[in-house]
């Protein structure tokens, strides 16, 4: 029974291989990927587009086991599922619903769509199996799925905006225009004590309102910023940075730690000096609550990363405020100064650097602001070698 299946696929490949030149050349014209598979795996044919695809020579890939084009840790399975077909043999697409890939000669891997349509001839069933490259379609996928949750998050922050500029923005003015009331019938009573008092409300009022601008247009700039991307040391930057915060630092009596051996990254040196500027103050504002206050630059390496941290030994942030905390106008605690835009600039130009940005914490124990710089960035090319 063996030899009459033996000799059937013989006969079978013989016919194949027997096929006119005008058939062959119609078959190495299709732009698809194309092989005829008997039920033992074998293949029997293969046109050029397959034999491209895969990186094999022409004619290379005949007689060889179909499973040699499935990852090997599929390729047991896979030797299942063909019996199967040829049990219950239909016309539709393999792996219906899944991914599935397919190993070229060199080991490399792509994602691949597959066709199954049985062949009954005389000499036996086979199988005419169409296959398709789809690498670019999944490169467009993920560009699609990236720009959706882009546009989202563009409409959530549009949304965010309209809010702060209707009342955030309203606020300070409201006040403004009641005490500028006030200081009229101080003046005319000659009230100079009430006077002052309206005074300063008036202009911590404005001060105010011109924080919220300031940093509404340092957010808005980030959205179209071009980097100037070159080689920037994090242990000189960050020192830099301390330098320049120094009074503010004394202010609340808070020192600042910083590794000599932070790794050199690529990315725009005045854009990270915002980075680190802001997540040192945003340290000062909400962590520096006790005598002596400690910020610690930290560092982590990863295969494709450099992870660098900023540590307070502050209260600390409760989980469910992880991620919110990095949304546009989003404060833990409202009496404070600021804005609540600081973080967000961080995840913008962390995001432009092809990184990211996270918080790790816990109530009493501090918290760890991170940013991520991937060891091989791919920038935009308009963003490499920018303009500010």
């Amino acid at each position: 029974m063996e030899m009459d299946r033996e000799s059937a696929a013989h006969a079978a490949n013989t016919k194949f291989k027997s096929d006119s030149s005008m058939f062959n050349m119609i078959v190495d014209s299709v732009p698809n990927g194309l092989i005829v598979v008997d039920a033992r795996g074998e293949i029997l044919m293969s046109n050029a587009e397959m034999e491209r695809m895969f990186g094999y020579e022409k004619g290379e890939l005949v007689g060889q086991s179909l499973e040699i084009l499935v990852p090997r840790e599929v390729r047991t399975n896979h030797v299942g599922l063909r019996a199967g077909f040829f049990e219950n043999p239909s016309k539709r697409q393999m792996g219906a619903g899944r991914d599935l890939r397919g190993i070229r000669k060199d080991g490399s891997e792509m994602p691949v769509e597959i066709g199954l349509n049985p062949l009954v001839t005389a000499q036996g069933n086979f199988v005419v199996a169409s296959v398709v490259d789809i690498t670019e379609r999944k490169k467009m996928d993920l560009m699609l799925i990236k720009a959706y949750e882009e546009v989202q998050q563009k409409n959530l922050e549009m949304e965010q905006f309209v809010y702060t500029v209707s009342h955030d923005l309203k606020a300070p003015l409201v006040t403004s225009s009641s005490y500028i009331s006030f200081l009229r019938e101080d003046l005319q009573a000659g009230r100079y004590t009430d006077l002052m008092d309206s005074l300063e409300r008036v202009e911590k009022a404005n001060k105010k309102m011109h924080e919220l601008i300031y940093d509404l247009l340092q957010l808005s700039r980030t959205s179209r910023m071009e980097l100037r991307v070159t080689s920037v040391g994090l242990t000189q930057l960050i020192s830099e940075t301390k330098k320049d915060l120094r009074d503010q630092l004394a202010e609340k009596k808070t020192n600042i730690l910083i590794p000599d051996n932070l790794p050199v990254v690529q990315g725009d040196a005045k854009r990270l000096t915002q980075v680190f500027e802001n997540l040192i103050i945003n340290a000062l504002k909400y962590a520096a609550v006790f005598e002596n206050n400690l910020i610690e630059i930290v560092q982590k390496e990863t295969e494709k990363d450099w992870e660098i941290g900023v540590k307070d030994n502050g209260p600390g942030i409760p989980v469910q405020y992880h991620k919110k905390i990095f949304a546009l106008f989003q404060r833990l605690d409202n009496q404070k100064e600021g804005t609540g835009v600081g973080l967000a600039i961080v995840s913008r130009i962390m995001a432009l650097h092809g990184g990211r940005a996270w918080v790790e914490s816990e109530p009493n124990h501090g918290a760890t602001f991170w940013v991520c710089f991937p060891k091989q960035p791919n920038f935009p090319k308009e963003n490499h070698d920018g303009i500010h």
